[in-house]
């Protein structure tokens, strides 16, 4: 029997998702604890870019949370710069999460300033507690793309520290 079979054991994220732990932990998150998993999410991103890697697929299921630590996950679309060179025009990714160049040029190629603009989405729904442009009962469509395009954001939370809202 010629074929190669390969397991991958990975940590398990006791918090779940960070959708997940948002959901579940929200109302007990000081500012503090906001900054600390902000901090903890740009260090990481800035970890993979300082590796020459992209991620291309941040959103809030893509990052877990074991024991209070950030972990970054699902790098199925991530790429080494130089692999980016390629133009796909293909979209892939959450809505809200991805870069808006690529909705309005399709062979606009993912770079490290669209992890960027994820994580900034990431940062709203830390501050938040809940997904961006989040509607109970809807799902994300090509409508909210095309706002995207046309400018449409998040905007702070209110009693937001201005500290945050700068990051």
């Amino acid at each position: 029997n010629d074929i190669k079979k390969y397991l991958l054991v990975m940590e398990y994220a006791d918090g779940g998702s960070l959708s997940h732990y948002l959901k579940e932990n929200f109302k007990n998150l000081t500012w503090e604890d906001k900054f600390n998993l902000a901090d903890q999410l740009a260090s990481a991103v800035s970890c993979l870019h300082d590796e020459d890697i992209i991620h291309r697929d941040l959103h809030s299921n893509n990052v877990l949370i074991s024991k209070n630590i950030i972990k970054l996950a699902d790098f199925g679309l991530s790429k080494r710069i130089e692999e980016t060179t390629q133009k796909k025009k293909d979209i892939f990714g959450v809505v809200p999460y991805i870069d808006p160049k690529k909705f309005s040029n399709r062979s606009y190629s993912l770079n490290k300033k669209s992890d960027v603009y994820s994580v900034g989405v990431l940062l709203w729904e830390i501050s938040s507690g809940k997904p961006p442009f989040y509607i109970e009962g809807e799902s994300y469509d090509g409508s909210l793309a095309i706002q995207i395009i046309q400018g449409l954001r998040e905007t702070a939370v209110p009693d937001t520290p201005i500290e945050y809202v700068k990051l």
